[in-house]
């Protein structure tokens, strides 16, 4: 049933037929072929290149010592300022979506199966930004531990068979959009983290960051994403139980997202309790006359 054309009002807010993974195209060209995704991937490469020199030329101090002389080097600056473009756009586009763009994604099979061109926009973004990153975290250290490769890679499969089959757009603008206005704040977190000279020089930047990033991440991690977590199951699990998923979207393929979902949600959970560690021992710290601990 869903299949035949939706309403002129659905079209008018981002709702359409599926017609994107037909035969008519194959899944190479519906990632790559209108060069989207090879412009954000050849853009953000030249970025961090880029700016790898012009960092250690404009802070000699803070990253012109290479890490195999004791020094953090350029290349974790370059890498969180290069992430900061990407996530913004993401986070744009997908709060603008959500708030405006999809009163009528009313059922389980719009939510599941309708196409949304805003949908496209941010799955194009986020899918070349997690091959990107999983590709050049493989390159440091502080980058690559086994989750994170493993939430770049589920996330990128995710983009991947949403921008394909086409599946779940309605879903992919929160989860691949909205929640990484949490990830913009993080981006200073993160420098001050792996450049500690420059917490200690721009503290209220630093407070500043974390607080912003506490506050996003609780309402748009926590909060609002166990509400919608529950309805990507509910809308998952009813099409599974009813057998009614049509001959493009087998069972499977919903199965394995609600499992991948499953995983984003743990992660989640680690890393609420990360935070909360985290303001507990700033809370310390500032007890004890503001000094931090160095690992």
């Amino acid at each position: 049933a869903f299949h035949r054309p939706l309403s002129s009002a659905s079209a008018a807010n981002g709702v359409h037929a599926p017609t994107r993974g037909t035969m008519a195209s194959t899944a190479f060209e519906l990632v790559w072929g209108d060069g989207v995704v090879p412009s954000w991937l050849v853009g953000l490469t030249l970025l961090f290149l880029l700016l790898m020199p012009i960092l250690r030329s404009m802070f000699p101090k803070t990253c012109g010592v290479a890490i195999k002389q004791g020094g953090k080097g350029a290349f974790l600056l370059a890498f969180e300022i290069t992430c900061a473009g990407p996530l913004a756009y993401c986070a744009y586009e997908g709060v603008v979506a959500w708030v405006y763009k999809l009163d009528d994604f009313t059922t389980p099979e719009q939510r599941l199966y309708g196409v949304s061109p805003f949908a496209v926009k941010v799955m194009q973004a986020n899918f070349a930004f997690q091959v990107w990153d999983f590709s050049v975290s493989l390159f440091h250290r502080e980058l690559n531990s086994p989750e994170m490769l493993t939430h770049h890679a589920l996330a990128a499969l995710m983009c991947y068979w949403g921008l394909t089959m086409p599946y779940m757009h309605y879903y992919a603008i929160y989860f691949m959009g909205v929640v990484e206005i949490s990830s913009v704040p993080l981006v200073l977190v993160d420098i001050c983290k792996y450049y500690p000279e420059l917490q200690r020089r721009f503290p209220a930047l630093d407070l500043g960051s974390k607080v912003c990033f506490g506050v996003l991440f609780v309402a748009v991690r926590d909060i609002v994403w166990v509400k919608t977590a529950i309805a990507v199951w509910t809308d998952g699990v009813g099409i599974l139980r009813a057998g009614n998923f049509p001959p493009q979207y087998p069972g499977w393929i919903t199965a394995s997202v609600l499992v991948a979902q499953l995983f984003f949600t743990c992660l989640q959970v680690v890393w609420t309790k990360q935070l909360f560690q985290g303001l507990a021992d700033l809370l310390r710290g500032n007890a004890d006359g503001g000094e931090k601990k160095e690992k």
